[in-house]
């Protein structure tokens, strides 16, 4: 969960619980073993810690500019696992190698994307065999009032993505996106809110969901169901939309 999402309610979204088990599936398609991961924009760690629970060679190393060392100290004690260890910054990560990088929905919120990239490449513990597992929020036109509030300077898709990362001497291996299911009731979504302002009401803010465990759980299996679907279309050559894009890539050699 992103840091400006965190509130007393703590019902995790089915939106998230669902990605962090799409992303699982996205480390496992790197097939790499005993593996180190560098989660950056970690926010409250949720996913990060979900890595290590995988098995127990796991490392996950965290990384979020919002830290300070009260909420590091929060965050660890709230976990108490020794295979998480949170940083404010890259420079505090003290690790030979780095297997997987992940940065999930965190490119949206840098001004300068590519730049930010390049930082993290050069990084020592970034060699050629590092796997690159990117996550975004995808197609411009449904930016909303509700990444003006998470501080998104833009939304992409695949091909503006791969773009970016190409430009940052990444090759892509595989790419998509998920979350097909989304899309329409975000339109609505949005489309409500544009009717709202417009009537002076004052729209919903962040960290709000409120479901209980059954419809969470629906939500989040019907979530899942679409991302099996787009990835048996995406055999056929097929990229179906979806409300969120990703690519896997790796340093050019």
């Amino acid at each position: 969960m992103d840091l400006l999402e965190i509130t007393d309610n703590k019902n995790r979204h089915p939106w998230e619980i669902a990605r962090k088990i799409i992303v699982s599936k996205l480390i496992d398609k790197t097939q790499k073993k005993n593996i180190k991961i560098l989660d950056i924009g970690s926010g409250d760690a949720f996913l990060a810690n979900s890595f290590t629970k995988r098995s127990k060679n796991y490392y996950t190393y965290c990384v979020d500019t919002e830290y300070t060392t009260e909420l590091i100290n929060e965050i660890e004690d709230g976990f108490k696992n020794k295979n998480l260890k949170l940083h404010s910054t890259l420079n505090d990560v003290k690790v030979d190698k780095i297997d997987i990088t992940t940065l999930l929905d965190v490119i949206e919120h840098v001004p300068v994307d590519i730049d930010f990239l390049n930082g993290i490449i050069s990084k020592p513990y970034i060699n050629n065999t590092t796997h690159f597992i990117i996550t975004v929020p995808a197609y411009k036109t449904l930016f909303s009032e509700h990444d003006e509030l998470l501080k998104h300077y833009r939304r992409y898709n695949l091909k503006s993505l791969k773009q970016t990362v190409n430009k940052c001497n990444l090759d892509v291996i595989d790419g998509g996106y998920f979350f097909t299911i989304l899309i329409l009731p975000r339109l609505v979504q949005i489309l409500l809110k544009k009717i709202n302002i417009k009537k002076g009401k004052k729209n919903s803010t962040l960290g709000t969901w409120k479901g209980g465990k059954l419809i969470t759980t629906i939500i989040k299996s019907i979530l899942l169901l679409d991302y099996k679907i787009n990835r048996c279309i995406k055999v056929l050559g097929i990229n179906l939309p979806g409300l969120s894009c990703y690519v896997i890539c790796k340093k050019r050699i």
